[in-house]
């Protein structure tokens, strides 16, 4: 559900932006975000809190960094986005560019990840929904400077969060609640980390936490 939630708002957002084009005002697009941002940081307070134990949640986020910042995960994905648009041959303008970029917006982030766990673990909508949000207006700006092209990235979120979401629900019955609860704090904080960067507070590359979300499931295992 969250994820059909995320296109529907790609989809609506993309409309708005190619009906109004340049008559959006950028304000309202930039408050908008500012509210989603504190609203995302809500959100990963919410879901930190609901962690059993702490030095578990800790340790976990403290060698997960370790452990994308060796493998420079963020980077990484940075690098693979422009490989893309390269090797497409997206031109400034073209449909191809519209589609290329809002897809890696979109859909490359820890936020799309850790929502789609959340909702497929435990049916929990709030991650994706407020990601939805926060597409839908930004896809009203892409939309109208880079035409349709980018109502087309609305079917690779339905594919790619979908697939996630589907493969956590079907790993569900391997996770008992203190799993569930840790995997959902340690989610939690990474979330918090998106809502610091969306307000422009710090730049943190959320990207190379996420091999916490495994290293926290393994930790929680063995102490249990």
């Amino acid at each position: 559900m969250g994820t059909i939630i995320n296109v529907i708002a790609i989809i609506v957002g993309g409309m708005i932006g190619l009906i109004f084009r340049e008559r959006f005002p950028e304000r309202i697009a930039q408050t908008a975000l500012q509210v989603m941002g504190l609203f995302t940081f809500v959100v990963g307070i919410q879901m930190a809190l609901q962690g059993k134990e702490v030095i578990l949640i800790l340790i976990s986020l403290a060698s997960g960094a370790i452990l994308g910042e060796v493998i420079q995960i963020e980077d990484r994905l940075e690098r693979f986005g422009k490989w893309i648009e390269k090797f497409l041959k997206a031109t400034q303008g073209s449909p191809a560019q519209g589609f290329i970029y809002a897809s890696l917006v979109f859909a490359v982030g820890s936020m799309a990840i850790v929502g789609s766990i959340a909702d497929g673990v435990k049916g929990d909508h709030s991650i994706l929904v407020t990601k939805a949000m926060m597409d839908g207006i930004v896809s009203i700006p892409f939309a109208a400077g880079m035409g349709p092209g980018v109502l087309g990235s609305a079917a690779t979120i339905l594919v790619y969060q979908g697939s996630l979401t589907l493969l956590a629900g079907g790993l569900q019955s391997f996770f008992n609640p203190l799993v569930i609860a840790q995997l959902t704090a340690v989610g939690g904080v990474l979330v918090m980390g998106i809502g610091v960067n969306i307000l422009g507070l710090k730049k943190i590359k959320v990207a190379n936490f996420l091999p916490s979300l495994v290293v926290i499931i393994l930790l929680t295992l063995i102490w249990n």
